[in-house]
């Protein structure tokens, strides 16, 4: 078993496309022909002497019928190395089409109004200057508006019920009508999860990004910092937590309800 598990982990793209034209029972230049691609490139990728773009990977994926498998091997054979923009949460926000936050704890900080946001600031024992702090409140809680003007990507959140019933009634009150502005937007979807029921698979703040070149990205967002989930073969278990927490919440609907019970 371990050695067939070492087989595995340094199997290369181009034996995986391999296989799946063999399986499919085609030759080079049947998939050429239902792909558009030429078969001397196929094969090039093939023997590994070319690393393919992920436009012609999809164009062989949809030749196979292979239903993102084919894709999916791709970004991990390619996902060591991310560039240098990828490891920037805010270029990724910018890329992306689709931002999925996930929060066990917290309102997520793009969707923060300036008095959570300052108590968050306040709580995590920032060290700067009045002054700094209000920079920081300011450039938070502008940053959903400066996205919708510039990529407007959708964004849907999982959050607690309980990260507005635990601060005071002040700051709820601002917090609650500004996801009520917020789910006015067709771009933005709140899924508050009830009180009761805890996300126990999710222990930090989990951002997926889904990006506009069909490429996606993870960050987990920890006290000291965000971290990249550069190694893609994590994905799969991140998208089964971002499909429990919306499996724990309260669909769309009954979430603007719940929020306008705690005006």
């Amino acid at each position: 078993m371990e050695e067939q598990s070492k087989q595995q982990q340094e199997q290369t793209f181009g034996d995986y496309l391999r296989e799946e034209r063999e399986q499919a029972g085609l030759t080079l230049r049947d998939l050429a022909k239902v792909s558009g691609l030429a078969p001397s490139t196929l094969s090039r990728w093939e023997n590994g002497r070319v690393t393919p773009s992920r436009a012609d990977v999809v164009k062989a994926d949809q030749g196979l019928r292979s239903n993102g498998r084919l894709v999916s091997n791709w970004e991990i054979a390619t996902s060591i190395g991310f560039p240098p923009w990828m490891k920037n949460v805010n270029r990724l926000e910018e890329a992306a089409k689709l931002i999925e936050l996930i929060s066990p704890h917290l309102v997520p900080g793009l969707l923060q109004a300036p008095q959570y946001a300052r108590a968050v600031f306040h709580e995590g024992q920032h060290q700067g200057t009045s002054s700094e702090i209000d920079r920081l409140v300011a450039l938070r809680c502008g940053r959903y508006e400066q996205l919708r003007n510039q990529s407007a990507p959708r964004i849907t959140s999982v959050f607690p019920m309980t990260s507005l019933t635990c601060v005071p009634d002040s700051v709820r009150r601002e917090q609650v009508e500004r996801l009520l502005a917020l789910s006015d937007d067709e771009q933005v979807t709140i899924h508050l999860v009830p009180d009761g029921t805890a996300l126990l698979g999710v222990v930090s703040m989990l951002l997926m990004f889904h990006l506009r070149d069909g490429g996606q990205a993870a960050v987990s967002d920890h006290v000291d910092g965000a971290t990249l989930y550069e190694d893609k073969r994590n994905y799969t278990r991140l998208h089964g937590l971002v499909k429990q927490a919306l499996g724990c919440a309260l669909p769309a609907r009954q979430s603007r309800a719940a929020l306008e019970q705690l005006r």
